[in-house]
């Protein structure tokens, strides 16, 4: 038995196809919802700078840092530093030896990327 197709059978066929092909676009343009569109919209859509201090050496020649140790007066884990240490708790930091000089604290940024950085500042060699 031979089977014949119609003009109106490839029409109905060509119309069938196109439907077919027009649901499965919009499918793949539908698979992304919800989470993966606020994820887009949370997204940032550029990196922080990122802040580099720029390092000055002291020029002077009584501008040099000696190392002391001064009493621990943090109360967080005060015993268990006592244990430690076999006595009272010390901490080592650096004193500088130039009179003249003093540092300048300079905030950068805002939020959880404020910085704060030390500018030293010599009177004595300007």
């Amino acid at each position: 038995m031979k089977t014949k197709i119609t003009t109106i059978g490839r029409i109905a066929g060509l119309a069938v196809a196109v439907t077919l092909f027009t649901v499965a676009a919009t499918a793949a343009n539908a698979q992304e919802k919800g989470a993966a569109i606020l994820l887009k919209l949370n997204a940032p859509n550029a990196t922080a700078a990122t802040i580099a201090p720029t390092y000055a050496p002291m020029s002077c020649a009584n501008c040099k840092d000696t190392f002391v140790a001064v009493p621990d007066t943090d109360t967080k884990g005060a015993a268990a530093r006592v244990l430690v240490t076999g006595g009272p708790p010390t901490r080592i930091i650096a004193k500088h030896a130039c009179g003249n000089c003093g540092n300048e604290w300079v905030v950068t940024g805002h939020g959880k990327a404020k910085v704060s950085l030390p500018v030293h500042k010599c009177a004595a060699c300007g």
